[in-house]
C-alpha cells in the first residue's frame, strides 16, 4: 500500500482514534503516553478482538522476555483497513509504542514493521518510523448529506469521547470524596468485559443506529453490543425497574427526539470515578441537521447526590453511507494463544 496521506485522515483524528484511552480503560494509567520505546521479536500469539487487539512477542534479545502488547479496539483498527491476517504467530516484527508505567514488559503499540518491509500504523495520526510502505488508512466513505433519510439510520461518531466529558462538573462534597477514592485499574467498571451503563455508554466512539418499532425506538450502540429501548407510548416500556441502562421514554419536539431516562442502576457517570446517584435523571435530545449529514446530541444529567447543578454534555454523529453497527463481541485477554 502507498504511504498514508495525512490530510485524508485528519478528520479521523476526531472520530476513531479516541486515543484508545476511552474505548475501554484509561491507558494513561498503565502506559507512559508521552514516551515511545522500540522492541523486536517473534509474535507468539494474536488476539484480534474487542476491547483491544493484543499480541504476545518473545523478545529477540532475550528469549526469557515476553512482551504483552495491546492496541486499539477491532472496532477502530478495522475501519483503518487492518485485518487479523496481517500478523500471525511466528512472524518476526519490530514494534514501537508506549511503555508500561510499572510493568516493563507491556506496550501500547502504535507501529509494527513486518518482514516484507510494510509498516502497520494502528490508528489515525501515527507517523511512519521505518518504511514508506504503510498499512492503515481510513477506509470509510466520506460524510454525505441526505435529508430524506431522517433520524432512522446508522450514524458515525464525529468527536472524540474526551471532548464529551470536557465540561465543568460541579461535584458535591460526597461525590468529590468518592472520586478521590476511585482506583482506575482496580475499580474499572468495564473490566472483565462488563458492559457500560447510562450515562457512560453514550460516550462510546463507534457507530449507532436508531430503529423505529411500533411502540418504541431502539438505539443500537456498537460498544458492548448495547441496545437501549425507548418507549414512545405511555406504559410501553417492557423493562420497568432499575437497570444499568435505566428506563427510557421518548417524545418528539419537532424533528428532535427527546428521551427521558430514570431508574438507573449503574455506579458511575464515566470512567473517572464520579458516582451516579440512584435518583439521577437524564434528558437527551437527538436533532438531525436540515441537510441530514449530522445528528446533534445533548445530554443533561440531574443528580443532586453528585452534582450541585445540572450538567450538560454535547457531541455529534455524522452520516457516512455504508457504515454499520458491527458486532462488538468483547473478549477477555488470554495468555499464550
Amino acid at each position: 500500500m502507498g504511504k498514508i496521506n495525512i490530510r485524508s485522515i485528519a478528520s479521523a483524528l476526531l472520530t476513531l482514534t479516541a486515543q484508545a484511552a476511552w474505548a475501554h480503560h484509561s491507558t494513561a494509567t498503565l502506559y507512559e503516553r508521552t514516551r515511545i520505546v522500540e522492541a523486536e521479536g517473534e509474535i507468539t500469539s494474536v488476539q484480534w478482538s474487542n476491547p483491544h487487539v493484543r499480541f504476545e512477542m518473545r523478545d529477540a534479545a532475550s528469549s526469557a522476555r515476553v512482551w504483552s502488547i495491546e492496541s486499539n479496539s477491532v472496532s477502530i483498527v478495522s475501519r483503518f483497513g487492518l485485518t487479523a491476517d496481517l500478523v500471525a504467530p511466528g512472524t518476526r516484527v519490530k514494534v514501537a509504542g508506549n511503555p508500561g508505567r510499572v510493568d516493563p514488559d507491556i506496550m501500547f503499540v502504535t507501529n509494527m514493521l513486518l518482514p516484507n518491509g510494510a509498516e502497520i500504523l494502528f490508528g489515525a495520526g501515527i507517523a511512519a518510523r521505518w518504511s514508506d510502505r504503510t498499512i492503515g488508512a481510513d477506509v470509510r466513505n466520506a460524510v454525505a448529506a441526505d435529508a430524506s433519510r431522517g433520524l432512522f439510520r446508522v450514524w458515525t461518531n464525529g468527536v472524540m469521547p474526551p471532548d464529551f466529558w470536557r465540561v465543568a462538573m460541579p461535584l458535591t462534597a460526597a461525590a468529590a470524596a468518592a472520586r478521590a477514592r476511585f482506583d482506575p485499574i482496580a475499580d474499572d467498571p468495564t473490566k472483565s468485559c462488563a458492559p457500560k451503563g447510562m450515562p457512560y455508554v453514550m460516550e462510546q466512539p463507534y457507530p449507532i443506529e436508531l430503529v423505529a418499532a411500533s411502540e418504541a425506538i431502539f438505539l443500537k450502540l456498537e460498544e458492548y453490543d448495547t441496545v437501549r429501548r425507548i418507549a414512545m407510548t405511555p406504559g410501553g416500556n417492557a423493562e420497568p425497574g432499575a437497570a444499568r441502562l435505566g428506563r427510557s421514554t421518548g417524545r418528539w419536539d419537532g424533528a428532535t427526539l427527546v428521551v427521558a431516562t430514570m431508574d438507573i442502576d449503574y455506579p458511575y457517570v464515566n470512567n473517572t470515578g464520579i458516582p451516579l446517584g440512584r435518583g439521577a435523571t437524564i434528558e437527551e435530545r437527538f436533532t438531525p441537521s436540515p441537510d441530514g449529514s449530522r445528528l446533534d446530541y445533548t445530554m443533561t444529567i440531574r443528580d443532586p447526590a453528585t452534582f450541585t447543578a445540572p450538567v450538560t454534555l454535547k457531541k455529534f454523529w455524522e452520516w457516512r453511507p455504508g457504515e454499520q453497527v458491527r458486532p462488538y463481541d468483547c473478549r477477555l485477554a488470554r495468555k499464550g494463544g
